[in-house]
């Protein structure tokens, strides 16, 4: 009997750490909700880059977390160096996202990084573009899920943040299973940015 009451006063005093470290893992990851449009541009750059909208290889696999990491900030600091921030059109015959041009807007840092981070060999369902409502309007970043949790690789700032520390509303996203599909993010279903204003 003498056991057993130590047995629980050690369970219990166990629970609120272990409560404590539960709460800390929720929300680490955007959720997916139902399925949505891509954005029109989205469309129109998976049939100029094709290859950039496949499913990963059943080898790809994410390196160990630090290393992953440590890719993501080298990835994003040298793409915001590299490319000029220019207003491009957003009529849609007229707007095409471009891969390392020397000047552009939000969408071509985006997809510049998730070209250069497949290319070091991160999967595919790693790197997912998302649409976000800024402050000053429709924004696209790009989002890469380690296994702490996602990450956001964003030209206006030289950071790789937690998805959390941005003030951005959180609206639609690539899915993990399929690049070329998109899902709306959970609790931003009543808004509808199926197009990307450009930044």
């Amino acid at each position: 009997m003498k056991r057993l009451v130590v047995a629980l006063l050690v369970l219990s005093s166990s629970l609120p750490c272990l409560a404590a470290e539960q709460a800390t893992n929720r929300g680490v990851f955007l959720k997916e909700s139902q399925n949505v449009l891509a954005p029109l541009q989205f469309v129109k750059f998976c049939m100029n880059y094709s290859r950039e909208c496949e499913r990963s290889s059943p080898e790809a696999q994410l390196p160990a977390r630090d290393v992953a990491f440590a890719m993501l900030e080298e990835v994003n600091a040298s793409v915001n160096q590299a490319i000029s921030p220019a207003t491009k059109s957003t009529e849609p015959l007229l707007a095409r996202w471009t891969i390392s041009p020397s000047s552009g807007d939000c969408n071509d840092y985006a997809i510049t990084k998730r070209h250069l981070l497949l290319e070091k060999g991160l999967p595919a369902s790693a790197l997912r573009l998302a649409v976000v409502y800024a402050p000053a309007g429709g924004h696209l970043v790009l989002i890469a899920r380690l296994q702490d949790g996602d990450y956001v690789l964003d030209n206006l700032t030289s950071d790789v943040r937690d998805w959390r520390g941005s003030n951005y509303q959180w609206v639609s996203m690539e899915s993990g299973e399929d690049p070329r599909f998109w899902v709306s993010i959970a609790k931003q279903d009543h808004r509808d940015f199926a197009e990307v204003v450009s930044k």
